[in-house]
């Protein structure tokens, strides 16, 4: 059965791509701050989850290979490596709360570090097609290394605006056709629209038909494979037949939720456990 090269660890690691919209139009104001703020917390708050699950002791093993790709005013290659090698890319720490459960039914805010990798940036257009051009070359690289490995996750986080759609199109179903002896590569697409409608794994655009914009990336996003069924639902995400990689103007904690889960759910021991490396 396609992708069912699981669980992942240091002898069967997983590879993930993160591409993250660092154009102009990221400066604006969206639910918690402006778009490129919660993109990059998001991003921020996965690779620290991420890093904290592959630590064993004062190990860290490396189950997965990490690139995350801004693209704006340039397309630059923020940190791509084993996860082993995260924390040496760590650019500062800075100071914040987390809200909590008090216990009582109540929330509690409590204060907590922030590890940053990546900084929010806003500027220029939006070069998407770089972005997933890059993407290939990691990914195709990685299928060479890790032939009969899960395949690849490419997760693009933007407001949908490609400078050069046909291009985009063309780069994306690029990495898309690439591919593991399980299955082809997964693109997912976060599309950080407007205040409004939001959905997640959609298996048609009847919901945002009028965005033309959320109708590109949603063409442009895998079919969650049924193998991945069962650990989607388990992360309590509703889904249909054909069920895109899609999430169409989520909020910043669905977001996290989608990157956890198209980070093959590493996070996630109780639904996609690791082995016991």
């Amino acid at each position: 059965m396609a992708y069912s090269n699981l669980p992942i660890g240091t002898s069967n690691p997983g590879c993930i791509v993160i591409l993250v919209d660092q154009s102009w139009s990221m400066n604006e104001e969206w639910e918690t701050g402006t778009k490129g703020d919660v993109a990059a917390r998001a991003v921020n708050r996965i690779l620290e989850e991420i890093l904290l699950a592959c630590r064993g002791g004062e190990q860290i093993k490396d189950r997965c290979y990490i690139t995350v790709i801004g693209y704006g005013e340039e397309v630059s290659i923020v940190y791509s490596d084993m996860i082993s090698e995260l924390p040496s890319a760590l650019i500062e720490v800075k100071e914040g709360k987390k809200s909590i459960p008090d216990g009582a039914g109540g929330i509690v805010e409590v204060p907590v570090e922030l590890p940053i990798w990546l900084q929010p940036k806003a500027a220029n257009g939006t070069p998407m097609h770089t972005a997933f051009e890059r993407a290939s070359e990691i990914v195709r690289e990685w299928c060479e290394k890790w032939p009969d490995g899960f395949p690849p996750i490419v997760i693009n986080i933007t407001d949908g605006n490609a400078n050069y759609p046909e291009k985009t199109s063309v780069a994306a179903k690029g990495v898309m056709n690439l591919g593991t002896t399980d299955g082809k590569t997964l693109v997912f697409n976060i599309h950080i629209a407007k205040i409004g409608f939001k959905t997640v794994f959609p298996n048609s655009t009847v919901n945002f038909q009028q965005d033309s914009l959320a109708r590109f990336l949603f063409d442009h996003s895998s079919i969650l494979p049924d193998s991945l069924f069962d650990t989607a639902e388990s992360a309590e995400f509703s889904l249909e037949q054909d069920a895109r990689c899609f999430g169409y103007n989520v909020d910043e904690a669905t977001m996290i939720k989608l990157l956890n889960f198209g980070s093959l759910d590493v996070t996630q021991v109780r639904a996609l456990p690791l082995l016991p490396d």
